[in-house]
């Protein structure tokens, strides 16, 4: 006897996910980490706002961007804000030591770095020609508040990694 399975469900981005859950329970934490805390509302217009400062700086979809960072609220808005504006994530872990770190960022092809304090050891492995975009006050680079775009956008995801604003 043949058991017919249910379909697969349509394959669904998580960025996509999270801001239909944004609209639907904008209040609900999201991410916690420590005392650092994020509604769905706030870790959407977080990712808009990194899709925006990358696609600002000439990203387009397929361009890598490289991660070296303690898990975080910011970490994590960073990560899913780069699936959201087309990028390739590249993460890479502060453990390594500073040659597989330069190889690691070689491989990536990546035109952006967002790192803190883990990876303060392995800057000056880094390539100078990365945009250093630093995830806290301690890391050499630029700070990500000032990276960042500077205002929470309207905006929907439009396909193939374009952010379009809603005026």
């Amino acid at each position: 006897m043949d058991i017919a399975l249910p379909p697969d469900p349509p394959f669904r981005a998580i960025t996509d996910l999270i801001r239909e859950h944004a609209r639907a329970r904008p209040a609900q934490p999201a991410l916690l980490a420590g005392d650092a805390r994020l509604s769905y509302a706030e870790l959407d217009a977080l990712m808009d706002r990194v899709a925006a400062s990358l696609q600002r700086d000439g990203l387009k979809p397929g361009d890598a961007i490289a991660t070296c960072a303690h898990t975080s609220p910011r970490y994590a808005a960073v990560f899913l804000g780069a699936l959201r504006a087309g990028a390739v994530v590249a993460p890479l872990a502060p453990s390594v030591t500073a040659t597989s770190f330069a190889s690691m960022l070689s491989d990536a092809q990546a035109r952006w770095l967002f790192v803190d304090g883990a990876a303060n050891d392995l800057l000056p492995a880094a390539d100078d020609t990365l945009c250093r975009i630093a995830l806290d006050t301690k890391t050499p680079g630029l700070p990500f508040e000032q990276w960042l775009a500077p205002h929470p956008l309207h905006s929907s995801h439009v396909g193939a990694g374009t952010i379009r604003a809603h005026h």
